[in-house]
């Protein structure tokens, strides 16, 4: 079993599921489960049991999952870190097959596998999974590039990544500032400094949707800060796509007066996107009255 790999799961001590997320870790005996709760909660996972079977459980009074994985990474004393959020699975052979994938490429950073997806009866839900596998597909044929991450759509799930521990220190770690998207600001940077390698075959982690997933406000502001963040060094390929994500986030949140402008401006910036069918389809619905708009939006 891999001895050389921690596994971070952040935790508010809320969800439902974090036992079996912590004892699905443990059962691919790493070096450590490292659980860090943030928020101020205070969790017994499941008594005595648990804990003395090898979880390591850290508090920290501010609330926010980037910065608690964060110090989870600095906390673990291994090359390799693997992330399992609190309402996942590791699934058998995960950790072996991922710390593989780097062990045989020392310029790869992180490694990534599918993910297998399930609603809060633990019933797989197939058009997800096709969705998803087609995504990785395209991931594992063209590789993982910085643009490639972005046309993609990006099925790189964190609870399905496991990165070297130096790299991800020397990345500066997850943006405290993102609550959503906060895993591809982290891929994008990585992706600039080393290869992110797709681990082919099985599912490595079981991804649940339930009512308690991150809501669309949310995701749409992450989409928005990580397009902002990164485009002001992206170029050609790469910033069409960003310019592309920024404008769908901003539609979204329903702020169409910004989209509009924005739209206007990244086509005569990169007229390349009006080739873009989802932009080209954006570009035209933005010269709509702002009503009409929103109600086709809700």
């Amino acid at each position: 079993m891999p001895s050389d790999v921690s596994v971070v799961v952040p935790t508010l001590g809320t969800s439902p599921y974090l036992e079996s997320a912590v004892e699905s870790a443990l059962a691919e005996e790493p070096a450590e489960v490292i659980v860090v709760v943030n928020g101020g909660a205070r969790v017994e996972l499941g008594g005595a049991r648990v804990v003395t079977r090898g979880a390591r459980v850290v508090t920290r009074e501010e609330p926010g999952r980037s910065a608690a994985r964060n110090e989870g990474v600095v906390l673990a004393r291994t090359p390799f870190v693997a992330f399992l959020d609190d309402d996942d699975a590791v699934l058998p052979g995960r950790l072996a097959r991922q710390r593989e994938a780097l062990a045989r490429d020392p310029g790869a950073v992180l490694s990534f596998g599918r993910v297998r997806v399930e609603d809060d009866q633990g019933r797989p839900l197939e058009d997800w999974n096709r969705l998803l596998g087609e995504r990785f597909d395209r991931l594992e044929r063209r590789g993982a590039g910085y643009a490639d991450l972005l046309a993609a759509q990006a099925p790189v799930y964190t609870s399905a990544t496991l990165v070297r521990r130096d790299a991800f220190l020397a990345a500066g770690g997850y943006d405290r500032r993102f609550e959503a998207y906060e895993d591809l600001d982290l891929y994008l940077r990585l992706a600039r400094v080393g290869r992110l390698v797709p681990v082919g075959g099985e599912p490595v982690a079981l991804y649940r949707l339930h009512g308690a997933n991150t809501p669309s406000p949310r995701l749409y502001e992450g989409a928005l800060g990580v397009a902002e963040k990164h485009l002001p060094d992206a170029r050609g390929r790469a910033r069409r796509l960003l310019l592309e994500r920024r404008i769908d986030a901003l539609w979204g949140l329903g702020r169409f007066a910004e989209a509009r402008r924005a739209a206007l401006r990244a086509a005569a910036e990169e007229p390349l996107l009006l080739a873009h069918p989802r932009f080209a389809k954006r570009f035209a619905a933005t010269a709509l009255p702002e009503g009409l708009l929103d109600a086709r939006r809700r």
